[in-house]
């Protein structure tokens, strides 16, 4: 297949999750709610943003699939297309928990209640984290990759448990990361953002974030040319940082609302990326990745798209989505694999992977409502205000 189809394949993948997501929103009484109700109390474009970033990754290793199920090789898309939007998807990500949690910073006067920021995060990583190990523990045993007990396995069973903080570790030789596309590696970044942020956040009062951020270059660049230790994704968050300071200006986040802000920023990523010569995986290429953010940061929802129902739904599933359509890929892989028909016609294996998608997406639907759910409603649970014990007064004595 030409770059072109593949690419083409990719976008089907894209629309049938989005379309899959939308009939959700539809039928389900609980997403109809929810959505509904975070209408009056969130950012409603990084919703969207966020589900387009989860879809990105999705699309990337949908093509990474379907090129080595034939080559068996991991990391060819066939597509440069295809192959920038998954680091793209990740970048956002990063930016996007920047941002958020910066906000938050700034709103609390530069104050964090450590234990209260990290049982929060514990709440929204580890539940569907150890869902995932769980199934994909599952997948590797009833595949036979692990078979019995032995010391070797203690290393690498305790890195499991480390809810994405410790970096994985083989099994022998077998590499169980590869059973959900190894995306848990991006959880290091975001649980070393979330230790380190109650430390810094005193930084985000007033333009303070300008001296954080010179302060965190020059500690990457001695790192990286002085102990030869690259540091250089945790720079992306900065972005997101960035951001609260530079839509302090309401004039300025009214100009970046407009159609115009949201066509020239579509441009000017587009453009960067095109010109980009760094790796895909890097602060230069995450850059290009910004016009964008800060428009949709500002409020602008790119006449529509990043506030409907659709897309907002699957930003509320996206993180089930992240880690568990690797899981679906590999096992469809690993069945084609043993039925021998790894040759199939790449068309075909496609059109197998777009209704794979439509299942993974209800999956992770209902992931998220059984599995994160209540532990995000656990964690953002507000104390109930104690009952007055003096009667309200009745409307003869108001009158009176």
């Amino acid at each position: 297949m030409s770059p072109a189809s593949i690419t083409a394949c990719g976008l089907a993948v894209g629309l049938v999750v989005i379309a899959t997501s939308a009939l959700v929103s539809r039928f389900s009484a609980f997403y109809r709610r929810e959505l509904s109700v975070d209408a009056g109390r969130r950012e409603l474009p990084l919703d969207g943003l966020r589900g387009i970033a989860a879809l990105m990754v999705v699309m990337h290793h949908a093509a990474m699939f379907c090129k080595g199920l034939r080559l068996d090789e991991w990391g060819h898309t066939g597509s440069l297309v295809l192959l920038a939007i998954g680091p793209a998807g990740v970048h956002l990500f990063f930016m996007l928990t920047g941002y958020l949690f910066w906000s938050k910073a700034r709103a609390a006067g530069g104050k964090f209640k450590i234990a209260k920021l990290w049982r929060g995060r514990l709440y929204r990583i580890a539940p569907l984290y150890l869902f995932c190990v769980t199934l994909i523990v599952a997948v590797a045993i009833a595949i036979g990759k692990l078979r019995g007990w032995n010391a070797g396995m203690l290393n690498p069973s305790v890195r499991l448990l480390g809810l994405g903080l410790l970096p994985w570790h083989t099994f022998g030789t077998f590499d169980i990361g590869n059973i959900n596309a190894g995306v848990v590696w991006t959880l290091r970044y975001e649980w070393g953002f979330y230790l380190v942020l109650p430390f810094i956040a005193w930084l985000a009062v007033g333009r303070r974030i300008f001296w954080l951020g010179i302060a965190t270059y020059a500690a990457v660049l001695c790192g990286l040319y002085w102990f030869d230790i690259s540091m250089e994704l945790g720079l992306i968050f900065i972005l997101g940082m960035l951001c609260t300071v530079l839509l302090e200006d309401d004039s300025v986040r009214a100009q970046l609302r407009s159609p115009i802000a949201a066509g020239l920023a579509v441009v000017a990523t587009l453009v960067l990326a095109v010109l980009n010569q760094a790796p895909l995986l890097s602060f230069s290429f995450a850059f290009a990745m910004f016009p964008i953010f800060l428009v949709a940061a500002a409020g602008n929802n790119f006449g529509g798209l990043l506030v409907g129902p659709a897309l907002r739904c699957l930003g509320a599933y996206s993180y089930s989505l992240y880690l568990l359509h690797g899981i679906a890929f590999y096992l469809l892989m690993v069945i084609l694999k043993k039925k021998n028909l790894a040759t199939l016609p790449e068309l075909t294996v496609w059109a197998m992977v777009v209704v794979v998608s439509v299942g993974v997406s209800l999956f992770c639907a209902s992931t998220y409502r059984w599995v994160e759910f209540p532990f995000l409603s656990r964690s953002h649970r507000k104390p109930v205000p104690a009952p007055k014990l003096t009667p309200a007064p009745s409307p003869a004595e108001i009158a009176g």
